[in-house]
């Protein structure tokens, strides 16, 4: 007995509406202003942690002669190794973690 066949791709498309503006405005602590990346960049709390601890991480320390995307990571977290926001940040999720 053969099973009934699908019509994939016939279907409509889903499109997720979420508007941005709102949701910012009813979450106006979720994000922060970075003070190290340029342009004014908004990221999250937890993001800010992860750069720190990234940034702070022994294999990222030296910057050496690797393939180029690695070397732009490195240098695009040179900035926040010594920030005290992103300190604040992952100390505050390494709390709650605990």
């Amino acid at each position: 007995m053969r099973r009934k066949r699908l019509n994939r791709g016939k279907g409509p498309i889903f499109i997720p509406k979420v508007d941005v503006d709102e949701w910012l405005a009813r979450h106006p602590d979720h994000l922060i202003d970075c003070p190290n990346q340029p342009g004014n960049l908004r990221i999250s709390r937890q993001a800010c942690a992860v750069r720190h601890k990234n940034a702070n991480h022994p294999r990222w320390k030296s910057i050496g002669a690797e393939p180029f995307p690695l070397f732009v990571i490195k240098m695009n977290l040179i900035p926040c190794r010594q920030c005290k926001v992103g300190a604040q940040m992952a100390k505050k999720q390494k709390e709650m973690a605990a």
